[in-house]
């Protein structure tokens, strides 16, 4: 063997024997006291979510320190928190994380007993404490129906506002029927959106067809239904009326 492949060996050998060294030298410094996490430091517009619960929540849940505590495990133990919507992990030298909090915002009650945000997405929580800025929606049908839900409330808010109007209510039946209720113990019935976009439609629909209906009842509607294919049918007030689409 040659000396210049023996001196080439030589090097790779201490090379390695070094590589090892600063390898268990960094195990070693990772696993020190001084990189136990302190302190969980949150942030965020939080209104229901309090440190108090937070720290009852994620007890025995978070291990590791600075170096080895796995963020993505924290984020779920931190998304389980009643409230909490999203969270989002990072380290702060030399032994904290900071989480920064998206809290859920309650839009309506689901029929199952589930609080239904603003996102369409259902989840757990104190009641009372969803109330605090007044009563809620109510929302009625298959969970798979949520996030269309929250987007159809919206469309209907908008609509029936200038009527003076607020929805109070959402129900969606197993075949996907539309029908809402109002604050003033009105129900209209949508049905289907088939084709695409005819929810919609009706929706306008209604919204026209409103003050000259109310006027021909002689007050306004209790029930009206947009499922005819060329009009509606009313009830309430003083007798009932049908209109067509002109």
């Amino acid at each position: 063997m040659s000396s210049g492949l023996m001196n080439w060996l030589a090097r790779l050998c201490v090379l390695g024997a070094l590589l090892i060294l600063l390898g268990g030298a960094a195990t070693w410094l990772m696993h020190r006291s001084w990189f136990d996490l302190q302190r969980v430091e949150l942030r965020g517009d939080l209104t229901h979510v309090s440190s108090a619960a937070v720290r009852a929540s994620i007890a025995g849940r978070i291990s590791g320190n600075f170096f080895t505590a796995k963020l993505e495990e924290v984020r779920r133990a931190f998304e389980a928190v009643p409230w909490v919507a999203a969270a989002s992990v990072r380290r702060a030298w030399p032994n904290r994380l900071v989480v920064t909090l998206r809290e859920h915002r309650a839009l309506g009650l689901w029929s199952d007993g589930r609080l239904l945000s603003d996102g369409g997405r259902l989840f757990v929580a104190n009641l009372a404490e969803a109330e605090i800025y007044g009563p809620l929606a109510q929302f009625d049908g298959p969970e798979r129906f949520a996030g269309e839900a929250v987007r159809r409330y919206y469309e209907l808010a908008a609509r029936l506002a200038p009527l003076s109007l607020s929805v109070s209510g959402v129900e969606i039946s197993e075949r996907a029927s539309w029908a809402v209720t109002t604050d003033a113990g009105q129900r209209f019935e949508l049905g289907r959106d088939e084709p695409a976009g005819r929810l919609s439609e009706r929706i306008v629909l209604l919204v026209a067809a409103y003050p000259r209906v109310s006027a021909q009842l002689g007050a306004p509607p209790k029930r009206i239904d947009l499922r005819y294919p060329n009009g509606l049918a009313a009830a309430g007030g003083k007798g009932s009326s049908t209109a067509r689409k002109s």
